[in-house]
């Protein structure tokens, strides 16, 4: 009697795979800073920006023979220049309004761009950590801190932040779809579905 050898078929499994995303994305409406805020700021706002100015000609000349060689001395200089040119920018009369309003704009994106705001609050920061110019080193933080609100920097900020937790809350809502639903799917892939065994005739 001939047993016939089993005849076997091939099975194909099919593949699922969840789409989880790589990378966050800003809503296209990303918020920029401008010089809407400064122009529309009331008179004591402006005011204050001139006291600040003066506090800071008058830090730099009290401690320049001692801190002229500190790294954070270098953030003052640059931060009370940049406190003069935004001032003379924003007083300038002989020009239009229009024209001011586009250079105080181009300066204060200056200061982002080019990493100086960070810059002044790191550099200040770390004054705060040494003993006995602490205070000093609060008074030009927060001075810093009033400069951006006044000038809307920090308005900007909290915005862009708020759509970064958002997108970032969004991506890892959609990765733990990944891991909850991507198991059941993975379960699927290795199933057996067995081999097809010819059945034996005997003959009686």
């Amino acid at each position: 009697m001939a047993i016939a050898p089993p005849n076997r078929t091939t099975t194909t499994t099919s593949q699922h795979f969840l789409t989880v995303p790589t990378s966050t994305h800003l809503s296209p409406t990303t918020p920029s800073i401008t010089s809407s805020p400064l122009f529309s700021a009331p008179t004591h706002d402006i005011a204050m920006l001139h006291d600040i100015h003066t506090l800071l000609d008058r830090i730099f000349v009290r401690n320049r023979n001692q801190h002229r060689r500190s790294t954070w001395w270098k953030a003052l200089h640059g931060f009370r220049k940049q406190m003069a040119l935004l001032l003379a920018d924003l007083q300038d009369k002989q020009v239009r309004e229009v024209e001011r309003r586009r250079k105080v704009e181009a300066r204060l994106r200056a200061w982002d761009a080019k990493g100086e705001v960070h810059a002044w609050y790191f550099q200040f920061s770390q004054l705060v950590a040494v003993g006995p110019f602490s205070m000093l080193g609060l008074v030009l933080v927060a001075s810093v801190a009033r400069v951006c609100r006044i000038t809307g920097i920090t308005a900007v900020y909290e915005q862009i932040a708020s759509a970064e937790v958002k997108s970032v809350l969004d991506a890892s809502n959609e990765l733990a779809l990944a891991g909850k639903y991507g198991a059941v799917l993975g379960e699927a892939e290795g199933c057996d579905e067995g081999v097809v065994i010819a059945r034996e005739n005997e003959d009686e």
